[in-house]
């Protein structure tokens, strides 16, 4: 279990990706466009991530790829394109 929260956290690092993004389309124009490329954004780097995250484990002696592991990454990603959704309507 303590893995998987450290494969939550790999994807909550996709915050760093996912949140300039929409930095970007805030100052531009607050245009959904630019709030769609950010979740995408968001979402894509968390699913390389955990592509990545899973790849090092396999390389670990002892360690195998688990499906489990890489879901779990992935809703960290999925937990900050959430977050940058209600940072935009709530902005008010």
């Amino acid at each position: 279990m303590k893995d998987k929260k450290y494969h939550v956290l790999a994807g909550l690092l996709t915050f760093f990706v996912g949140m300039p993004v929409y930095q970007l389309a805030y100052d531009a124009a607050s245009d959904t466009h630019y709030l769609a490329a950010a979740i995408w954004a968001t979402i894509v780097s968390g699913i390389l991530l955990a592509g990545c995250k899973e790849y090092c484990d396999m390389r670990t002696e002892g360690n195998k790829f688990d499906l489990w592991d890489f879901f779990a990454t992935c809703i960290g990603a999925v937990l900050v394109a959430l977050f940058i959704v209600a940072m935009h309507y709530g902005k008010g």
